[in-house]
C-alpha cells in the first residue's frame, strides 16, 4: 500500500472540501460515509472512496471537470493494490463500452501513437465545444 499516494489524495480531498465552504461532517453525510472514515481518507489512513462515493462527492462539492478527472486520477493512484491505476470514471465507461477496449488493444496492436491519438482527441474536444 502506497501511504504517500493516500496522503496526497487525501489533502486534495480536504482542500477541495474546505474550498467549497463544506464541513466534514456534512460532506461524510452526503455521500454517505461515517465522518470517522471519512476523516482517515482525508488523513490518509484509509484508502479512497468507491466509485459511487466518488460521483457523490464530485457532485455534491460541485467540483468542474478539472478537479473531477484530477479527484479520479489520484483516487487510482492511492488505491492499496497499485497494480492498476486507471481512475475509476475511465475503468467504468470502459466496462461499459466494449469499443473502448478494442479502441485500445488495436491501438497497441497497430503502435499507434501521440500523432494518431491527438487527431481524435482534437474530434471530440470539437464536439464538446
Amino acid at each position: 500500500m502506497n501511504t504517500d499516494h493516500r496522503l496526497r489524495f487525501g489533502k486534495y480531498v480536504e482542500t477541495l472540501r474546505k474550498s467549497k465552504g463544506k464541513s466534514l461532517r456534512e460532506t461524510a453525510k452526503a455521500i454517505k460515509v461515517s465522518p470517522q472514515f471519512y476523516s482517515e481518507v482525508e488523513k490518509g489512513r484509509s484508502s479512497t472512496f468507491t466509485s459511487e462515493r466518488l460521483k457523490s462527492l464530485a457532485y455534491y462539492l460541485m467540483l468542474d471537470d478539472e478537479e473531477t478527472h484530477t479527484l479520479y486520477d489520484m483516487a487510482a493512484e492511492s488505491r492499496s493494490s497499485n497494480d492498476i491505476t486507471t481512475p475509476q470514471d475511465c475503468a467504468d465507461y470502459m466496462l461499459c463500452n466494449s469499443y473502448v477496449i478494442e479502441a485500445l488493444r488495436l491501438s497497441m496492436e497497430t503502435g499507434a501513437g501521440e500523432k494518431e491519438w491527438q487527431v481524435l482527441l482534437n474530434e471530440l474536444k470539437a464536439r464538446k465545444g
